[in-house]
């Protein structure tokens, strides 16, 4: 029987763990190794993919955040005032007009967490209580920049690290499964004592990977439900513990 074979047997076979009992550890590890695989591409995969085709990017999402700017002559120019509130963000550009008042400011930075302020010469940036004023004054009188440019300069770096937590989340998922059997086994000595069976630890963490299958499966399916199924943990020890009995 091969891996794949397994993966649908495990679910609802229970003659099969007899089976899954004289498999190689190499085996064994590549059946836990799909089966996470599995529950990452349609638990982060599939809605990352969705995100990227429903949004156009996070480049078509900065580029509409952001407003059409450019900064030549230590001076900053859009083309019309920009504004954003939500929460805890205030975002207020206006290249046309004098700096708003001090006391305004002051009033906005105690207000919001995160400010981004700005006339055609200054800047007020606020984030994490740390606040910076910057004269574009005090620039090189050489940098001559725009959106599109930032865009495509940060962009390939942006890419760069969504790709890097996409795997740290692939190995952490994994290394997760993994450990997390191992407390599966030691549950299913107290079944195998009780039930008088002579399983030792190693065929108990064999049979645990593959009892995974179902619970991995069922909360891959919940994780498309608008709302989360309460106290799934004990859910999965109780079907962990069926199949054990089984």
């Amino acid at each position: 029987m091969n891996v794949f074979s397994e993966l649908i047997h495990s679910v609802y076979d229970l003659k099969s763990y007899g089976i899954f009992l004289k498999d190689r550890k190499r085996k064994t590890f590549l059946f836990g190794f799909l089966l996470v695989l599995l529950y990452y591409l349609v638990t982060v995969i599939l809605p990352f993919v969705q995100f990227q085709v429903s949004t156009g990017g996070i480049g078509k999402i900065v580029d509409e955040l952001l407003p059409d700017f450019t900064i030549s002559d230590n001076k900053l120019h859009v083309d019309e005032p920009y504004e954003l509130i939500e929460r805890d963000v205030f975002i207020f550009v206006d290249t046309e007009q004098e700096f708003m008042d001090q006391d305004d400011i002051q009033k906005i930075l105690r207000r919001y967490n995160m400010v981004l302020v700005a006339d055609e010469n200054t800047l007020v940036i606020k984030n994490n209580n740390q606040i910076q004023y910057l004269e574009f004054a005090d620039w090189s009188p050489d940098l001559k920049t725009s959106k599109r440019q930032l865009i495509d300069m940060f962009l390939p770096y942006v890419n760069v690290v969504i790709g890097i937590v996409l795997v740290v989340v692939f190995l952490f998922m994994q290394g997760t499964f993994f450990f997390g059997v191992l407390f599966v086994g030691l549950l299913g000595m107290i079944v195998a004592s009780c039930m008088k069976s002579d399983l030792t630890f190693g065929q108990l963490y064999k049979l645990g990977i593959y009892t995974r299958t179902t619970p991995l499966l069922i909360k891959g399916l919940a994780s498309f439900l608008p709302f989360g199924i309460p106290l799934y943990f004990v859910i999965s020890l109780g079907i962990f513990f069926g199949y054990l009995a089984g």
